[in-house]
């Protein structure tokens, strides 16, 4: 089989340069893609063509190979063998917090106890630094109760209402840090999770409080 190998990487988040570094650093005679990347948690996708200059094409989606999430930097995809020469590339998908997400909200035991709505309006580059690039978060929350128990309702503090959020996000953990209300510091919640593509995963504290939460980008 004789195959071709192209790098083309896509680094940008909501209009200003993310500092990863995309490098291929093998492909065998099997298939198997490996690169590296300076972003340590991160999302891929990689594409084929017969040329360099393209049309680049995506694969089946009966592959993994149109989204790769990876929590590591060393990654390794296997591309389907080719009778035919073929150029591929890599693209890394940056995280992005931007537009609207639907909010599901657990206690500690995995019940639903919140339903709404967060929305990431805007980000502000904080460091370029290459070795830990951030960005601040700015939106709204909009949020109500959804358990069964007055129990329930106590345990998720300041949770249910409208207002203003704000939070971080590392680029190289793809790590989103989310609090509100902005106002109150000492009385807010505060939700940490991983940012892949369209979905948003991790848990939520409060001084009195904690669960777990998911949230999707329709």
């Amino acid at each position: 089989m004789k195959t071709k190998l192209l790098l083309v990487a896509a680094i940008v988040l909501v209009g200003a340069a993310a500092l990863a570094q995309l490098r291929i650093t093998s492909f065998n005679t099997s298939g198997e893609l490996t690169w590296t990347n300076s972003a340590r948690v991160g999302a891929y996708r990689v594409a084929w063509a017969n040329s360099p200059a393209g049309p680049w094409n995506t694969f089946d989606t009966l592959t993994n190979l149109n989204l790769i999430l990876a929590r590591t930097n060393r990654v390794s995809a296997q591309l389907p063998l080719s009778n035919t020469p073929a150029f591929y590339r890599v693209a890394w998908i940056p995280p992005d917090p931007i537009g609207t997400w639907d909010y599901r909200g657990y206690d500690n035991q995995g019940a639903l106890v919140i339903t709404g709505q967060l929305s990431i309006a805007s980000t502000t580059v904080l460091s370029t630094n290459p070795a830990n690039p951030g960005y601040g978060i700015h939106g709204t929350w909009d949020l109500q109760f959804a358990g069964q128990t007055t129990n329930q309702l106590m345990s998720v503090g300041p949770q249910i209402g409208t207002g203003n959020l704000g939070g971080t996000l590392d680029i190289g953990y793809a790590r989103l840090r989310l609090a509100w209300p902005p106002e109150t510091p000492d009385n807010s919640i505060q939700i940490f999770g991983t940012l892949w593509p369209n979905t948003y995963t991790g848990v939520w504290v409060w001084a009195a409080g904690a669960g777990g939460f998911s949230a999707v980008r329709p």
